[in-house]
């Protein structure tokens, strides 16, 4: 690590990170300011897949937060659950 333009993860990635080999304060910082919004889960030595489980993980929680704070009513529309109308809504809204 405290060689000169170590490079922490060799695996092939967008973004190599690395230690800038320079004692100024602003060009570490703009360094820093070169870093991808969203890492790759390969740098912490995760499968790549890991994002989009992550991610479908996190739609399913929402959508299921949708349908449980839909107001409860007696009777549905046209005999439906409240999870079809739901999920019809956001196929028409989400979906071309």
């Amino acid at each position: 690590m405290f060689q000169p333009n170590y490079i922490f993860n060799t695996t092939f990635t967008e973004y190599h990170y690395s230690i800038p080999d320079t004692p100024e304060h602003q060009k570490y910082m703009d360094h820093i300011a070169t870093f991808p919004v969203k890492d790759s889960p390969v740098i912490f030595g995760l499968h790549p897949n890991a994002d989009l489980t992550y991610r479908l993980n996190e739609s399913i929680a929402m959508l299921t937060t949708l349908v449980d704070t839909q107001p409860k009513e007696a009777s549905s529309a046209g005999g439906k659950s409240r999870e079809e109308e739901v999920r019809e809504k956001i196929e028409k809204e989400l979906l071309p």
